[in-house]
């Protein structure tokens, strides 16, 4: 006796099936290409590098750019976490941390910090650091983490001197009101020996 509830496979639905992922796959693949077009356009003419985090090792793999931007030899180098971590300055690593665990909670869609980094010359330069993370496993937990690296040093620097001026000019200001006080304790000196002289002059002069 046949079992009325199997039912048989349409070979037709199935190739159309097949036919349609494909589609879509392409379709995804399509857009992911154009995606890396225009950020390969919006990225001209800026100082950046790519880095690509592989969270199941700890290994951080830096772009030649990556390595050239702080005065290293334009060759792509792969650094554990710690040896990652020891480039950033220690009083920046924190928010480093803080904002991948805030994105790894789902809190962000990316991570986007200002640190500062040690360049081959031993100077502490600024980076912004972008990225987010692209693929996780079966249980939701972070693989890959990967971005890129922009050069603001120019602005921080420009930032830097602003401050600096603004605060001399606030230093010239404040010494301006010390002495225009002064002048005016001066003043006021002056005016009460003023009338002291001629006060004493009217007495003098009635005596008489």
């Amino acid at each position: 006796m046949s079992n009325l509830n199997n039912k048989k496979t349409n070979p037709l639905k199935s190739g159309f099936d097949k036919v349609t992922k494909i589609l879509k796959l392409t379709s995804i693949e399509k857009e992911l290409e154009q995606s890396k077009s225009y950020l390969s356009i919006a990225l001209q003419g800026t100082e950046h590098g790519e880095w690509n985090w592989d969270m199941s090792t700890n290994e951080i793999d830096l772009s030649p750019d990556a390595q050239a931007i702080l005065g290293y030899e334009k060759k792509g180098k792969v650094l554990d976490q710690d040896s990652f971590l020891e480039l950033i300055n220690h009083n920046d690593r924190a928010n480093l941390l803080y904002g991948m665990e805030k994105h790894k909670k789902g809190i962000t869609d990316f991570v986007s910090v200002d640190i500062r980094m040690k360049s081959a010359y031993g100077h502490w330069n600024w980076i912004n650091l972008r990225g987010k993370i692209v693929e996780f496993d079966e249980a939701g937990i972070p693989l890959r983490f990967t971005g890129i690296n922009y050069d603001i040093n120019e602005r921080h620097q420009y930032d830097d001197d602003v401050q600096e001026l603004q605060e001399e000019v606030i230093k010239s200001q404040e010494a301006d009101k010390k002495k225009m006080k002064n002048a005016a304790y001066v003043n006021g000196d002056l005016d009460r020996y003023s009338k002291f002289r001629m006060n004493g002059l009217r007495n003098i002069l009635r005596s008489n």
